[in-house]
């Protein structure tokens, strides 16, 4: 059942969990299974796994992704999965490959343009250091930000930029055409 009220201890779990996990990465475990808003509970799983054995860490993860899960919308589900999916995409690229396939294809479910390309940059961002990996989000991002508008899309644009440079640099001149003409558009546009 999905906890809509966020509490105190679920803020002070994750944060306790995350001290926790270096000195007793058990102990933090406890604390971060405890935790009843899933948005923190995936979160502090998350931060506790590199404490972990690694036969052990695999699971910890896919049970954080399973906490993400568990909240209602596809923005939030998506958006916190990133914390889970950074960890494996050092230990486990291939599950983490597997996992992004499958958060792009819920993503593409949610039907608002900006909660989309939020979810999606939250998730770029976190495997930004994984060409590989990302190279798997960008395309859903593009054409996302290509199919909205507004000067919060705009801002979207400006902060994906250069991530999108590096795995798609064909997808750049559209997307500084899209962005509203004003001086930040130039800057893009100067950039090509």
């Amino acid at each position: 059942m999905y906890v809509r009220e966020i509490t105190r201890e679920d803020v002070s779990g994750r944060a306790r969990g995350a001290d926790t996990a270096p000195k007793d990465p058990n102990a933090a475990l406890k604390l971060a299974r405890d935790i009843k808003h899933p948005w923190y509970r995936c979160q502090a799983l998350a931060s506790i796994a590199p404490h972990l054995a690694r036969k052990v860490r695999e699971q910890v993860l896919e049970e954080a992704l399973m906490s993400a899960r568990e909240q209602g919308e596809i923005n939030p589900i998506v958006t916190v999965s990133a914390w889970p999916i950074r960890e494996l995409a050092i230990s486990h690229p291939e599950l983490a490959a597997e996992r992004i396939r499958g958060l792009v294809i819920l993503a593409n479910t949610e039907p608002h343009n900006l909660r989309r390309s939020h979810a999606l940059r939250q998730l770029a961002f976190f495997v930004s250091d994984h060409p590989t990996l990302l190279s798997l989000i960008v395309p859903a991002l593009t054409e996302t930000l290509l199919g909205g508008g507004g000067p919060r899309i705009d801002r979207v644009i400006r902060d994906t930029f250069e991530l999108i440079r590096t795995v798609q640099p064909k997808s750049l001149r559209a997307l500084a055409m899209h962005h509203k003409a004003c001086r930040k558009r130039e800057q893009l546009l100067s950039t090509l």
